[in-house]
């Protein structure tokens, strides 16, 4: 490892001592950078004291200039970080070094006594689960760091020169990692006032005034792909380790919108908010956990799921698009639509009665 610099996908290089300031989001993953350098390094004291150097560094960095007694708290996270890996790797060597010798000893009375169920497996105790392995922990420590104070965490976010435009209300669901409403984002493309939330003071009473009810709705694949498009952008900004699982994520709704009619599009963007909804949620779930969808996947687009349209309500909804004007094609008796079903009405086009265009002379004789 290193003490020259320590690089962030989203800010330029720290030069040690530098003075240059960073998003918060950008400092914790700085200091993730430099505990995950310290663990694949031979972990000496020169190493430990480069790491430490770095974290003080990256801390230091802030946009927001931190307390004195902030900057040792935060600190003082990171280092039993540190003290953490040191335990558990120290661990695996005395348990690496009990097999060795429990190995030998059955060597030695083999001819006595069969091994224990123990012994197969070399010890009793069971090997000390490095949580570092979950594809989760990155994204479960940014929240966690965010957690300690949000206000604080999204004015460096929105403070930021690199921040993508996002409105102000989602900023905080994404710091959260909770569900953000794409009506919002999509809404916020074409505002033309900003969506704060606005205090009133009245009396000895605080008014709070929310985010205003969205002015445009997520309802076909063209609104969800500009909305996506926007939210993952945000989304990265802030979890930058998250890019591919977005991407991949992205990819596969757009190819369920590609592989369906229009008519069921609608369930489709269903699916993706149950979705987004379920891994705000659960801390221990990806976007990309395809398996652990089924159920949902079940409900919104399956024929027999309770959240999809059957045929018959499909044939129901299918009157709204009726118009009052005459069927062209049943005037010319090309039409093979009953007039229960067609679109347009079957008279006549020219006197609106209940005869083709052919017969309207003949009926006008009549009368």
């Amino acid at each position: 490892m290193t003490n020259e610099s320590i690089s962030t996908p989203n800010a330029e290089t720290l030069e040690e001592g530098s003075t240059a300031t960073i998003p918060e989001s950008q400092m914790a993953k700085a200091c993730l950078d430099t505990i995950e350098a310290y663990r694949k390094s031979g972990r000496q004291p020169v190493d430990k004291a480069t790491a430490t150097r770095g974290l003080v560094a990256s801390l230091s960095s802030a946009m927001v200039e931190l307390s004195e007694s902030e900057l040792n708290d935060s600190l003082g996270v990171y280092l039993v970080m540190l003290e953490q890996h040191d335990n558990s790797v120290a661990d695996a060597h005395s348990e690496g070094g009990s097999r060795d010798t429990e190995t030998q000893e059955n060597a030695n009375i083999g001819s006595k006594r069969a091994a224990s169920p123990d012994s197969q497996t070399g010890t009793g105790k069971k090997q000390k689960q490095d949580d570092s392995d979950f594809p989760w922990i990155s994204t479960l420590k940014l929240l966690r760091v965010f957690a300690k104070d949000l206000k604080f965490a999204k004015l460096s976010v929105i403070n930021s020169a690199r921040a993508p435009p996002f409105p102000n209300s989602e900023w905080s669901n994404i710091l959260m990692g909770s569900m953000v409403d794409l009506d919002h984002v999509i809404s916020g493309s074409f505002a033309i006032t900003n969506d704060n939330r606005e205090i009133e003071q009245l009396g000895g009473m605080e008014l709070k005034f929310g985010v205003a009810k969205p002015v445009k709705q997520v309802k076909t694949s063209r609104d969800w792909f500009i909305a996506w498009g926007s939210y993952s952008k945000a989304a990265t900004y802030v979890f930058p380790h998250r890019k591919d699982e977005f991407d991949s994520y992205g990819s596969r709704t757009l190819s369920l919108f590609a592989a369906t009619s229009a008519s069921s599009h609608a369930s489709i963007i269903n699916l993706d908010k149950s979705i987004r909804t379920r891994v705000g949620e659960c801390r221990n779930l990806l976007l990309t956990d395809q398996a652990e969808f089924e159920d949902l996947r079940l409900y919104w687009l399956n024929p027999i799921g309770a959240g999809g349209l059957s045929d018959a309500s499909r044939r129901i909804k299918k009157t709204d698009y009726r118009d009052d004007e005459p069927c062209l094609k049943w005037n010319a008796g090309e039409c093979n639509k009953k007039a229960s079903e067609c679109r347009h009405r079957h008279i006549c086009e020219i006197c609106g009665k209940n005869h083709r265009k052919s017969e309207h002379k003949s009926k006008q004789g009549n009368t």
